[in-house]
């Protein structure tokens, strides 16, 4: 007798046997062949089970599982209130789906608050407090309200994907066609429904049969069989994916969910470790084919010659085109030799720039464009947005593709989000927007125009008392700080050695940032622009050779990190800047500490526009001693707000003599360190010592003295004063001597 396993599968006479089975065919895989799921998410599987066992199969609830709540009549009604009575309103979505709701029965309240758990449950970028609290204000509709339960509360803290911004955007969307499918699906029988859960191919079946988003199939795929199928959202990444990693001679399949079944448990077995495409070591070998998480492609196309009244013909006849006289029979996916080839046969009297142009605008237009990427163009500084909905065609005199344009009145390019007007600015006919998806995706999933974008400024933690207190310095100098650094985004501590620059950059950093949003590099003479943003460099490649790959630096990463959390501020230490060739380092980033709202092409990525997101701030230190700060180039100084940390100055000035006394500890060592910078005079001022070299608890002063103060002085003196003419003036017995 047959029994069900806890992942859904077939157990005959004890043994799990595992089968794919496509809607052309079966394919029979390893006994043991099931993915290990690679994410710490153990709380979604679990909750999204119980969703799928109780919803789908039992017709009972989650939130109370004693009575039904996911049957046939509360879908119905559901239906009714909902999807029958849309709400056209500009109100936020929760507002309007009170008024919907406002004369239903309480189980279609209750149901519409689990669907929202359930959409809710996957998302990384959905905090757990706001959807708790978004579930929570839906079932408070109730005559007599349930709640949470813990468990599932727990759950929503966790997450598995980034949804994107469509999961904020289309929410109605998703609770229609959640809703919708619930409908049918309560139309099968109690077998039926069983039967469909039963395996993960006729789950896949099942769903394929219904017209859902894809977000809602994929986490109904992978909430119910979580060891097969994938997290992954974005079909063109599952393509990218499977391109990458599919044994050499086996073409893809038509079901590409069944493909990447077999890959990722081939993979397991050959790494002997959990699959996760979104790391090292699987992330290198595709990510740079495909788009970024949780998005499609985009497009900018320009009308050209025809303006205006171009893109009136292209949103009157749904479709976009591109100029192509002269170009020869090209077919859609043909290589870019291939398209080169083309447009040097058609278009020799055009010079070499214009060639090149459009050698890269055809390959665009007929071979990475694909069906369901955004499309958009500018006409009079509005943006129109639409949908590509099919293949190209090739007319006489033009190419053409199919574009189901948005409804929505076109979006005045000064409402639009940064940094998506820079992007706009993108020399080219045809130019990729892929970075701008999210975006796009919003504008083009709106009623109506959005308003002028406001600035999004992440806020810094205010300075207190206790930060102060723990840090030796005055609250005002740290507010006053802190404020710079809020408003200039850049900000370079600078003074002698042993004033503190690092270690208060370091506390700074970790006060108004999150742990986890502070990075910290040192610049060095042989330091260089691939370093520090990108470049290529050594790595292993498939089958055990070596190659070079496009690698981001600390700057890349903790941009692309910023540029998904626009609110959280994030923190680049820059220690010693000087020390490096800044101009060689920066290149053209320069550009960007100025002018954060624009893009530039970048040297290994000139396809590409990139932004320095406004909620990156960089705190740089320099030694003033190793090179003075009159030597550093205008473009930096212009672009960096200079802050002095210097012994004579405050907040370093008396700093020791407070340590010291709060330890209750001799206070000599103050007066000592007063009268060695006393001793090393004004004409020297950036040879001047500040206090942390003794701030040391329990340290020998003799030791310090003759160990870092003395060899520190020997070097800056080097050339002027000999070793003993330094020890004569400096030593310790001889500043001993100066004390009054």
């Amino acid at each position: 007798m047959n029994r069900i396993s806890a992942v859904g599968e077939p157990v005959i006479a004890g043994l799990s046997v595992s089968v794919r089975r496509g809607r052309g065919g079966m394919a029979r895989v390893a006994d043991d062949a099931v993915i290990i799921p690679s994410r710490d998410d153990d709380l979604v599987r679990a909750v999204g089970r119980e969703f799928i066992e109780r919803g789908f199969r039992d017709g009972t609830s989650v939130f109370t599982p004693d009575r039904s709540v996911w049957n046939r009549e509360t879908a119905r009604q559901l239906h009714r209130y909902y999807n029958d009575q849309p709400d056209l309103g500009s109100d936020p979505f929760l507002e309007k789906l009170r008024r919907q709701l406002a004369e239903a029965p309480d189980g279609a309240v209750q149901l519409a608050a689990e669907l929202l758990a359930f959409q809710g449950l996957p998302l990384t970028n959905l905090n757990g407090n706001t959807l708790l609290e978004r579930v929570r204000k839906v079932l408070s509709w109730m005559n007599r309200p349930v709640s949470v339960p813990d468990h599932v509360a727990e759950a929503f803290s966790q997450g598995t994907w980034n949804g994107g911004t469509g999961a904020h955007t289309v929410l109605w969307r998703w609770l229609s066609d959640a809703v919708e499918m619930l409908c049918k699906w309560f139309e099968n029988s109690a077998e039926q429904r069983g039967a469909a859960l039963m395996r993960p191919s006729a789950w896949e079946i099942e769903l394929d049969s219904h017209d859902i988003m894809p977000s809602l199939r994929t986490a109904l795929l992978y909430l119910a069989f979580p060891t097969h199928f994938l997290p992954i959202l974005n079909i063109a990444q599952k393509k990218a994916i499977r391109a990458a990693f599919l044994a050499p001679g086996r073409p893809p399949s038509e079901f590409i969910d069944d493909d990447l079944f077999q890959i990722t448990v081939r993979l397991q077995h050959e790494s002997g470790q959990p699959v996760d495409y979104y790391r090292p070591p699987f992330v290198d070998q595709w990510r740079h084919t495909a788009p970024p998480d949780g998005t499609g492609r985009a497009w900018l196309v320009r009308p050209r010659q025809g303006g205006p009244g171009l893109v009136e013909e292209w949103r009157a006849g749904s479709f976009v085109s591109l100029a192509a006289t002269h170009l020869g029979d090209v077919t859609s996916g043909s290589s870019l030799p291939e398209v080169r080839a083309a447009v040097e046969a058609g278009y020799q009297h055009l010079d070499y720039a214009q060639r090149a142009a459009l050698v890269n605008e055809f390959h665009a237009f007929l071979s990475r464009m694909n069906s369901e990427d955004i499309v958009a163009t500018v006409v009079d500084d509005h943006l129109h947005v639409g949908t590509v909905t099919g293949g190209p065609e090739h007319l006489p005199d033009a190419l053409s593709r199919p574009v189901d344009w948005s409804t929505a009145p076109p979006a005045p390019i000064g409402s639009l989000p940064a940094p998506l007007p820079a992007d706009l600015d993108q020399q080219g006919t045809v130019v990729d927007l892929t970075g701008a998806f999210a975006a796009l995706n919003a504008l083009r999933l709106a009623e109506k125009a959005p308003e002028p974008a406001e600035p999004q400024t992440p806020v810094l933690a205010a300075v207190t008392p206790e930060l102060a207190g723990r840090l030796h310095v005055d609250v005002s100098w740290l507010r006053e700080f802190v404020d710079l650094l809020g408003e200039r985004r850049q900000v370079i501590l600078h003074g002698p050695p042993g004033t503190g620059k690092t270690f208060l950059a370091r506390a700074l950093a970790a006060h108004v940032a999150e742990r986890d949003a502070v990075r910290l590099v040192q610049f060095h003479p042989s330091y260089s622009y691939e370093d520090f943003f990108e470049g290529f460099r050594p790595a292993e490649q498939p089958g055990g050779t070596v190659g070079f790959a496009k690698t981001p630096g600390p700057l890349r990463e903790i941009a692309a990190e910023a540029r998904e959390n626009p609110r959280q501020p994030y923190v680049l230490i820059v220690d010693e800047i000087n020390r490096a060739n800044l101009a060689k380092v920066f290149g053209e980033l320069y550009f960007l500490l100025e002018y954060r709202e624009a893009t530039v092409r970048l040297q290994y990525s000139p396809s590409e526009a990139f932004n320095l997101p406004p909620n990156v701030f960089i705190i740089g230190t320099m030694n003033t001693a190793d090179r003075s700060i009159a030597l550093v180039d205008a473009a930096i100084r212009r672009r960096f707000a200079f802050v002095e940390l210097h012994p004579d100055e405050v907040p370093v000035r008396g700093l020791l003599g407070w340590w010291l006394a709060e330890r209750g500890l001799d206070g000599e060592p103050a007066l000592l360190l007063d009268a060695l910078n006393a001793a090393i005079g004004e004409e020297d001022r950036d040879f001047k010592i500040g206090p942390s070299y003794l701030m040391r608890p329990g340290a020998d002063l003799q030791r310090i003295w003759r160990h870092d103060l003395l060899p520190l002085l020997e070097e800056h003196y080097y050339g002027r004063w000999s070793r003993q003419q330094v020890h004569e003036r400096f030593g310790l017995a001889a500043i001993r001597a100066r004390l009054p």
